[in-house]
């Protein structure tokens, strides 16, 4: 399909399908083909395109994000898809950005939250009768219900999903759901009701023909009968989910088997090919051999003069030759360089590959726009993308006047960091001078903004200082990255901030608290989501 609609220049079709091969690639593990469909998504989307389908590419991304574990980015991918989502645009594309986001909401440790969230999804499922959804949505409700201890609550949810699983002929589903139910028993030590809902659950486990669920299903039952004080029932359950384990690994086996089979016959059938095409080849060379001999008696008399001209066009080709390889040359380091720092990028070029690092002291810096999905809706999805980037310009040129490498974006969010690759550039102070000119550059431009009578974007942004470590994540597509719990406190220093101003952590503060163009704000200890109360300062420039 991407052939067929890339020769027909159908972009937006292009967009849409990559879109729907990104969450194809995640489902078998292949990320880093996932991550450059759904990269492709936005490379190929145009503004005469529907806006559902970069909704479509946000919930891609935040599927991938999400079997990464990266939650907060999987949080602000989705607050963008939503932003972009139109009312009357297909509504499982909302839903599955509303669930993503609650599950990051939970996994960032905002249970109350994700319950909202859930709650929310159930009621627009409701309305809209999307069965998948609504079964979906009572499922969460009971799984973020169990992990508040709310266990009556749980049951009612997962009760409303089995009716709904049953109604359906979903056996799968039904057997999932009897599982849940009978942790829920298990959980109040009810171990009898707990054996009589796995029964049911092991009864459409089977009519699904589900070998990986029955073995889930008997390894609960060994416990449960464990836990009852039964040993011997116990080790007969034991013993069968290890035999349907075995069975899944030698089904693993067979089909491992049969692919390298297929493989073998499919290579057998092209060799016998390339040796007919051997043959024949050995055949035409035997007569091409006989008629070059021909041709060398009969025109060698014309081979001093053409050798003198072979000789002049050759050195004028391989001169263009030349040219063209040296021009493509600084056309690929130049692309090199401008995604990756240009010391990654001389150490790929080099060695072909770049090693991880570890930076014992870094300075990240994270920044996010207030309201953005309640302004975002009042804007075009172009109007949106094209203030997003106005803005990331500048900081773009902020970055690189102060020597800060500019790590990514992730919807509406921007991300830099002082003190690496090259530790002897963008110092804690750099980055927090930086932070500074970023939120004068934003004032000034709500400044305009509001003389145009116009919306406008305000952000918060924090920064924080600590140990990190960097190095290229992909294959095909590389991309610069760092990771560590610093990365963390510096998006808890952004989401704790307030608009307009820069917010920096203690260990920040410690480095550049003797500057004398500087002031700080003690805020005292500030709650941070997943984090607990941390120490928290404002920083301004000093106007004396």
């Amino acid at each position: 399909m991407v052939n067929v609609f890339r020769a027909a220049r159908d972009r937006c079709a292009l967009a849409e399908v990559w879109g729907l091969r990104s969450t194809s690639f995640n489902s078998i593990g292949n990320y880093d083909s996932a991550l450059i469909s759904v990269q492709r998504v936005f490379d190929t989307y145009s503004t005469g395109c529907d806006s559902a389908i970069l909704v479509r590419g946000h919930v891609a991304q935040s599927i991938l994000y999400s079997s990464l574990g990266e939650w907060h980015m999987v949080d602000s991918i989705c607050d963008v898809g939503l932003a972009l989502w139109r009312p009357g645009g297909p509504a499982p594309l909302r839903n599955a950005l509303l669930t993503n986001k609650a599950i990051a909401q939970v996994n960032l440790g905002d249970a109350k939250g994700a319950q909202a969230a859930f709650r929310r999804i159930l009621t627009f499922a409701q309305q809209e009768g999307i069965e998948q959804d609504i079964h979906d949505a009572n499922s969460n409700m009971g799984a973020i219900k169990t992990m508040l201890g709310e266990l009556d609550s749980a049951a009612y949810f997962h009760r409303v999903a089995l009716r709904n699983a049953l109604l359906n002929g979903r056996d799968t589903r039904a057997a999932l759901i009897y599982r849940n139910l009978s942790s829920l028993k298990a959980n109040r030590e009810d171990y009898s009701g707990a054996l009589a809902l796995l029964d049911s659950a092991m009864h459409y486990a089977r009519l699904a023909k589900d070998l990986k669920l029955q073995a889930t299903i008997e390894h609960a039952r060994s416990n449960d009968h464990r836990d009852m004080g039964d040993h011997a029932a116990a080790l007969v359950h034991f013993q069968t989910y290890k035999a349907l384990e075995d069975s899944l690994l030698n089904l693993e086996k067979v089909k491992v088997l049969t692919e390298m089979q297929e493989k073998y016959e499919s290579e057998k059938k092209a060799n016998e090919i390339l040796g007919l095409k051997a043959d024949n080849l050995e055949s035409e060379l035997d007569k091409a051999r006989v008629k070059r001999t021909r041709n060398i008696y009969l025109f060698s008399g014309l081979a001093f003069v053409g050798v003198a001209a072979g000789l002049l066009h050759n050195l004028r080709r391989t001169r263009r030759s030349r040219a063209a390889i040296q021009h493509e040359k600084e056309i690929s380091e130049g692309l090199l360089h401008n995604i990756l720092p240009e010391e990654v990028a001389d150490e790929i070029r080099a060695k072909g590959f770049a090693d991880v690092r570890e930076f014992p002291t870094a300075t990240v810096l994270f920044t996010d726009f207030k309201g953005f999905t309640l302004l975002s809706e009042k804007l075009t999805a172009p109007e949106l993308v094209a203030e997003i980037d106005h803005c990331f310009r500048a900081f773009d040129g902020i970055m690189e006047r102060h020597g800060i490498e500019k790590i990514k974006t992730i919807g509406d969010a921007y991300m830099a960091a002082g003190g690496l690759p090259d530790p002897t550039k963008g110092s804690p102070l750099s980055v927090v001078m930086a932070a500074l000119e970023m939120q004068q550059f934003m004032s000034a431009y709500k400044a305009e903004r509001i003389a145009q009578e116009r919306l406008y974007f305000e952000m918060r942004l924090g920064v924080h200082t600590g140990p990190v470590i960097a190095g290229i994540v992909g294959v095909k597509k590389f991309a610069y990255d760092i990771w560590g719990d610093t990365v963390n406190t510096a998006s808890r220093m952004e989401s704790s901030g307030a608009v307009g101003q820069v917010n920096i952590s203690a260990s920040t503060l410690a480095l550049v608290r003797d500057a004398a163009l500087l002031r700080f704000t003690p805020r005292g200890l500030v709650e941070a989501k997943g984090k607990g109360p941390m120490e928290m300062f404002f920083v301004a420039q000093a106007t004396s």
